[in-house]
């Protein structure tokens, strides 16, 4: 059988033509914001309205209707679970590396959770404050602790269910899944009838109180999921 040459690759060619390749382009460091971590400025712009929300609630000066709003934005940002695709270590780094994810950083160099533990120390502190001087129940404080109150509580109930889940092998009922969407969905229905009838109280209740506790009820809701 005759032998098939086999063609020796020249030294001199290899080299020119790795100088002649495209050099692959360094992806630049992404810079955050003030060069402060990831997510710094978020959590300083929540704690400066929280605290702002606080201290008029607690001088007995209302807000206007945007910072309640603004306030449930950030509480959901802080503390609406995120789904994430878990990765390996080598994969994360390598994402990391090229810019494709943030670096793993705790906005302004805080422990994990503080700012969560912040929002909700302020607000306790404000319901405890107001207890004492016997203001919890007035007309610019209540909405404000109830909304705050039973997101706050959703997402407490969502974690407990989900510690369960994970440590027990046990998770929630159907009944209760489905009781709480129809309980949920019904007050609201209610209440959304009444004060499209323009009516001011129903069996001595007050709309006022009801829609109050729909409200809640609804923040319980998203809270919760």
């Amino acid at each position: 059988m005759p032998e098939v040459a086999v063609p020796q690759t020249n030294p001199l060619l290899k080299a020119a033509q790795r100088r002649t390749l495209p050099a692959t382009p360094a992806i630049p460091t992404q810079r955050h914001p003030l060069s402060l971590p990831p997510g710094s400025v978020r959590a300083l712009l929540c704690l400066v309205v929280v605290s702002f929300i606080v201290a008029q609630t607690a001088r007995g000066v209302g807000v206007a209707v945007v910072w309640h709003e603004s306030l449930m934005i950030m509480l959901a940002h802080y503390f609406t679970t995120r789904r994430f695709v878990p990765l390996s270590k080598q994969l994360r780094a390598r994402l990391e590396e090229s810019g494709e994810i943030d670096r793993d950083a705790n906005p302004l160099h805080l422990p994990n959770y503080s700012v969560r533990l912040l929002i909700i120390a302020a607000f306790a502190a404000l319901g405890v404050y107001l207890y004492r001087q016997g203001r919890l129940f007035e007309t610019q404080s209540l909405p404000l602790l109830v909304s705050v109150g039973a997101y706050l509580l959703g997402t407490l109930a969502k974690a407990v269910l989900a510690w369960f889940a994970r440590n027990r092998g046990t998770i929630a009922p159907v009944w209760w899944i489905d009781l709480k969407a129809a309980a949920t969905l019904a007050i609201v229905v209610v209440t959304v009838g009444l004060q499209l009838c323009s009516l001011t109280s129903v069996g001595g209740l007050e709309t006022a109180r009801l829609e109050d506790f729909s409200l809640g009820l609804v923040l319980f809701y998203f809270g919760s999921r």
